[in-house]
């Protein structure tokens, strides 16, 4: 089969690798429907990467499918069955995922970073990590699940109330993802921070109040904001120092994004003095299944958060656009 694979130092080829099978008990193998590209992708292709991958994986971790074959050990899945993956594999036995912090879990192999992942046609995934979804959501919705799910993570670390208010520094597709969850939260107003013109309009779609260029939240933000936002989220990796000046008095700070590349300066005394609260928040914990229900009931319309849907010989160009900020979600159809 034909699959994107990751060959180190930036590199990225269309090429044939073997078909995989199922190996142990618990295995699910999976016909792909669609994939998205997420933006930790793209760090894995900088030059240095800005997220590490093992050379000679199959990128890709955001996906939507259909069984084909389980293991023996495969309970309450069956072929034929469409269902989304937990990339993250949990191993349910270190020290963290028995302290009821799977996100944390020691012994994560994931697919489409250090496993082969999902730019393929087949791909396999544990039955753990395997969830089923409705026929009714769209392909290219139902891979936005797994970055879904790590949204409603940090959104529920942050403990959003309704009328709190909010800033999503950066919009691309995670922080869509973060305004949309957020403004079915409650939070009121959400101010979305992009300096890429063309994803502008999209957070204002998917619940934005305001979206201004850097510069220009960094002039009117204390009119917009006058005591600063309950909630900032860092959804770029590299802005904590902005995140900090947005907040306000015991406001809570949630760091998803991830950069390796990142060294932001930070005002620490600004952290003490102002009683703020900095949570990372990393991939999903126990928030598949809501992430499952809140796209089936069709309470959080995503459709404009995808720019467009490529076949899996456009990857190459899909990641580049990404990168420019020219799109903000591009899925693949292997």
């Amino acid at each position: 089969m034909r699959a994107a694979v990751f060959l180190g130092d930036g590199r990225l080829e269309i090429r044939e690798v073997p078909e995989p099978s199922i190996d142990a008990p618990d295995d699910v193998l999976i016909e792909v429907e669609a994939c998205g590209i997420c933006g930790s992708d793209v760090h894995v292709l900088d030059v240095p990467p800005g997220h590490p991958a093992t050379p000679g994986t199959i990128l890709g971790h955001e996906f939507v499918g259909r069984i084909v074959a389980t293991g023996p050990g495969a309970r309450d899945l069956a072929a034929g069955q469409r269902v989304v993956v937990d990339p993250d594999p949990k191993c349910g036995s270190c020290e963290s995922c028995r302290a009821g912090r799977p996100s944390n879990c020691s012994r994560i192999v994931a697919l489409g970073v250090y496993r082969h992942g999902a730019l393929a046609p087949l791909v396999v995934a544990p039955a753990a990590a395997v969830f089923p979804i409705a026929e009714s959501v769209r392909p290219e919705i139902a891979a936005m699940v797994e970055p879904l799910a790590c949204v409603v993570n940090g959104t529920n670390r942050a403990a959003v109330r309704p009328g709190e208010s909010a800033v999503v520094i950066g919009a691309g597709a995670i922080g869509c993802l973060f305004i949309a969850v957020l403004k079915a939260a409650g939070a009121t107003p959400i101010i979305a921070v992009e300096p890429s013109v063309q994803r502008r309009p999209v957070a204002m779609k998917v619940g934005a109040d305001h979206v201004l260029a850097p510069e220009d939240f960094d002039r009117i933000r204390s009119e917009l904001l006058p005591a600063g936002a309950d909630v900032v989220v860092d959804a770029v990796g590299s802005v904590l120092g902005s995140a900090i000046e947005a907040a306000a008095m015991g406001g809570r700070i949630v760091l998803f994004g991830m950069n390796d590349n990142a060294r932001p300066a930070i005002p620490q005394v600004e952290i003490t003095r102002r009683g703020l609260t900095v949570l990372g928040s990393y991939i999903s914990n126990f928030t598949f299944p809501p992430a499952i229900r809140l796209v089936e009931s069709g309470q959080l319309d995503l459709g404009p958060i995808v720019t467009e849907i490529l076949p899996l010989a456009r990857t190459a160009e899909g990641i580049e656009r990404i990168r420019s900020g020219e799109a903000t979600k591009i899925v693949i159809t292997p």
